[in-house]
């Protein structure tokens, strides 16, 4: 969420992405430095759902994610989707914690920004990111997702995107045009796999009597393998198709590979 943009003569100065935040932790605490840990253990810093207010909420369970995920629409709740799904993915946190893009202050909630300023006329520029990603490489990455109508709408973010650039921070921007029907079909599929472990007689089998390229159809006729052993291998990097295509039947494109991913990276990460 954003609130209103400073003026456009507003400087911003570049500073080094940092390995931990420091986070204001509202009047008269100070600042204190969180990894992403404590980040995760905390709680949003804002509030999608309250009691009595007429506003839609998905939530949803998250592997990579501490409690449940709470989204405001199905756009947001793709990403955590694709998230679990993507191998470069640790883990991630929603509504994260609360910028003041005019200083560059960092707070743990909205509501420890509003009471760090009671007594003040100071207006801050808000924004609160939708998720914070951290990767496998140890490297962490704001995430919002936005439709594209409403960017056409409001042409002001992209000073949002520039002034999380100019403090350090990494911020991807994420479109429902980035998802195919198919897309929202497997990778809820994959993600909703109970069993991500393959038994090494069907990894063998897999790895050495499978050609190259392959039906869904024939990997089940022909050599026996059940849907959810084929699922199993696309997460494992043993099989490969595009997610993009077609929703899975018995006539999706597989490719015997080894130990390739790339097909389980929709995210512009």
């Amino acid at each position: 969420m954003i609130a209103d943009p400073p003026p456009t003569n507003q400087v911003f100065h570049a500073i080094e992405a940092p390995t931990a935040l420091t986070v204001n932790s509202g009047l008269g605490k100070g600042p204190k430095k969180m990894k992403f840990g404590n980040i995760i253990a905390d709680h949003p810093a804002r509030t999608i759902y309250t009691r009595g207010l007429q506003k839609k909420v998905n939530r949803q369970a998250c592997q990579k994610a501490t409690g449940i995920v709470e989204t405001e629409c199905l756009g947001e709740s793709i990403i955590v989707v694709a998230a679990e799904v993507d191998p470069r993915v640790r883990r991630l946190a929603p509504q994260p914690m609360t910028f003041d893009l005019n200083t560059g202050e960092i707070f743990p909630t909205k509501s420890a920004l509003w009471e760090a300023l009671q007594g003040t006329r100071y207006k801050p520029w808000m924004y609160t990111p939708d998720f914070l990603f951290e990767l496998m490489d140890g490297r962490t990455v704001f995430v919002e997702g936005r439709h594209s109508r409403w960017l056409r709408s409001n042409s002001d973010f992209s000073r949002v995107a520039a002034a999380m650039e100019q403090l350090g921070h990494r911020l991807t921007l994420v479109t429902e045009t980035m998802f195919t029907r198919a897309h929202h079909r497997n990778l809820r599929i994959l993600r909703a796999l109970p069993n991500r472990r393959l038994e090494p007689s069907i990894r063998k089998l897999i790895e050495t009597r499978l050609p190259r390229r392959i039906s869904f159809g024939q990997a089940q006729r022909s050599f026996g393998l059940t849907r959810e052993e084929v699922y199993t291998a696309l997460l494992d990097g043993l099989l490969a198709t595009d997610l993009s295509l077609t929703p899975f039947c018995d006539r999706t494109k597989l490719m015997r590979v080894s130990h390739e991913v790339s097909h389980l990276q929709v995210l512009p990460l």
